[in-house]
């Protein structure tokens, strides 16, 4: 494993807030609102599981893990396509149901297979 680790300050860290969408007549805005929690939970998850990953081989590589040296981990590029099929994955699992519900066509046959 190849842990490499950025020299300098740590990254400005910018939050972004979820707009929400044009309205539609006669849907419930409680849905957006719902679907705008969970994929910022989604969001915190993939971050959390990074961080973990970068502890993980941080510590296989025998360096110091601390909360400086993981905001520096820079992750080679294997590293960074296993976590984006990780992502991938995850985002798929988590959106299954609506994508499951898109391919029904409006009279309830079922597209998906």
């Amino acid at each position: 494993m190849n842990a490499t680790v950025r020299p300098g300050k740590p990254p400005d860290h910018r939050y972004r807030l979820h707009r929400h969408r044009i309205k539609a007549p006669g849907v419930d805005p409680r849905v957006d609102t719902l679907m705008g929690m969970v994929m910022s939970l989604l969001s915190e998850v993939s971050v959390l599981r990074e961080r973990l990953d970068a502890h993980e081989r941080l510590g296989a590589a025998q360096q110091p893990v601390t909360p400086e040296t993981v905001d520096d981990y820079v992750p080679d590029e294997a590293v960074q396509q296993a976590r984006a099929a990780i992502r991938q994955r995850m985002i798929e699992k988590v959106c299954r149901p609506l994508l499951a519900a898109d391919a029904k066509d409006h009279d309830g046959q079922d597209r998906s297979t």
